[in-house]
């Protein structure tokens, strides 16, 4: 896999979108549309590809202060559950720190605490509706 940062508009951007409406959507008989996108040629958006297919990808916004909020992440189904998420994470908060970011947030999904709690994140705080689901803000120094 390579590590690739994609640009807003991009044919990458395009699989980023296609990926997380799969992963991050469809399973909430939701679409993701131009108001979920607003910002985004603002953000960072990194992934990993492999013979130029998007397997991985997130999405960063700079937040003030030296943070950096996490607000999507989505694994190509057929690679879930062996750690390219958590690669992809760990290469992220590398960049991030590169950058000057001392802080990571993010709202995850009741049912991706404990993925994120591994990796050193922190729940803040009660859970939320986002989506019709239950969310919960979770940070890390980074």
């Amino acid at each position: 896999m390579i590590l690739v940062e994609m640009v807003f508009g991009s044919s990458l951007y395009q699989q980023s979108l296609a990926l997380r409406q799969l992963v991050l959507r469809t399973p909430l008989g939701l679409v993701l549309n131009e108001t979920d996108v607003i910002g985004e040629e603002e953000q960072w958006h990194w992934g990993f590809i492999q013979d130029d297919v998007l397997q991985a990808c997130l999405v960063i916004k700079p937040q003030p202060h030296a943070s950096a909020k996490l607000r999507q992440m989505a694994v190509s189904p057929a690679l879930q559950d062996q750690g390219l998420g958590r690669q992809l994470l760990a290469q992220a908060i590398v960049l991030l720190r590169e950058r000057g970011f001392t802080d990571m947030t993010l709202d995850a999904r009741q049912t991706a605490v404990n993925f994120y709690r591994c990796l050193g994140f922190v729940e803040q705080g009660a859970y939320f509706p986002q989506l019709g689901i239950p969310h919960i803000v979770m940070t890390q120094r980074i």
